[in-house]
């Protein structure tokens, strides 16, 4: 079985991986991780120290090569940048023999009991493969969208509540699930705006969620984003449709993601009815030897300290299966 999967349009801006040799076709690696952020990361660094051979396919996208500082990763008291973080793990996995490439994956097959990965840089094969894909953020689109990310463009309530404090607070979304976290932004700041940003016959709001934002002074603004004012990085004004301004300082994304998931469907894998991927207490999917791990299983909250912790269990499953049966303990 195999599976093509065509490059995600992402407005992350692209970030170097570290420069490796580039693997050659017919290579076979003990573990092969496909993601490198800090659940792949994390999963390479436990799997090589194993002193397993271990690859990383990283297209160098995604949420850690935004412009996001990190404030609640334990150990960096004046928070840390996502790629300076990105890096620092990239430096980690190197130091203990981790290769990496720089590469979309075409297609994955099962290949007996192993995995045959084709991509950019050959096709090679995977004793244990990790996905650690993440997900594609459906931000507002609008030009120059990738320069706020991380910046005054936040998606986490968990991440970046505190940096709204006192500020002026767009919440895009169109749903009762981003109208509930529009109010739970009232623990940092009162003067929020909820702006659905579709037309108003797409608008999902139910008559509660209507009543609770207005009885909170929260106003709701029909209308579809045309452009933001500011400059580096931060915005002044969003501009709708028909020419209304609103000033703001902060802009928060409540248009949700989805899972980068599709390898593990065609595989076979399974999935949630949302297209997470299923995995059990060790990161194990419905697959023998095929571990997920981070934002695209979705079972703790989108955090770096969970996903790093999903990548490092995913990494001890892999190394477990792959001991001879002399090695494990008895079942």
């Amino acid at each position: 079985m195999s599976t093509t999967v065509a490059p995600v349009s992402t407005p992350y801006p692209t970030q170097a991986v570290p420069d490796s040799d580039q693997p050659l076709a017919g290579e076979t690696y003990d573990g092969v991780i496909v993601g490198g952020g800090p659940a792949g990361l994390s999963a390479a660094i436990y799997l090589a120290r194993f002193n397993r051979s271990t690859l990383v396919i990283d297209a160098g996208e995604g949420r850690s090569t935004s412009h996001e500082t990190n404030e609640n990763y334990l150990g960096f008291p004046d928070g840390i940048p996502s790629r300076e973080l990105r890096e620092r793990g990239q430096q980690q996995a190197t130091r203990f023999g981790v290769r990496f490439t720089e590469s979309q994956v075409d297609h994955i097959e099962r290949a007996g009991d192993a995995f045959r990965i084709a991509c950019d840089g050959g096709e090679i094969v995977a004793r244990t493969l990790i996905l650690a894909t993440g997900v594609v953020d459906l931000f507002p689109e609008f030009e120059g969208v990738e320069d706020y990310i991380g910046r005054s463009l936040f998606w986490c309530i968990t991440c970046d509540g505190w940096k709204t404090r006192g500020k002026r607070i767009v919440i895009v979304g169109l749903n009762d699930e981003a109208a509930t976290t529009c109010l739970q932004f009232q623990n940092f700041t009162h003067d929020l705006t909820f702006l659905t940003n579709c037309e108003p016959a797409e608008v999902e709001l139910s008559e509660k969620s209507r009543c609770n934002l207005e009885a909170a002074g929260v106003p709701v603004v029909e209308g579809c984003i045309d452009r933001v004012h500011g400059g580096d990085g931060m915005m002044r004004q969003v501009e709708l449709r028909g020419g209304r301004r609103m000033e703001l300082d902060i802009m928060v994304s409540q248009q949700g993601s989805r899972p980068s998931s599709a390898l593990a469907e065609t595989l076979g894998a399974k999935l949630s009815d949302d297209k997470y991927i299923e995995i059990d207490e060790e990161q194990r999917t419905s697959i023998p030897k095929l571990y997920a791990a981070g934002d695209v299983t979705r079972i703790f909250s989108h955090q770096i300290v969970s996903a790093a912790h999903e990548g490092a269990t995913a990494g001890q499953a892999a190394n477990y299966d792959l001991y001879r049966p002399e090695q494990r303990e008895s079942e």
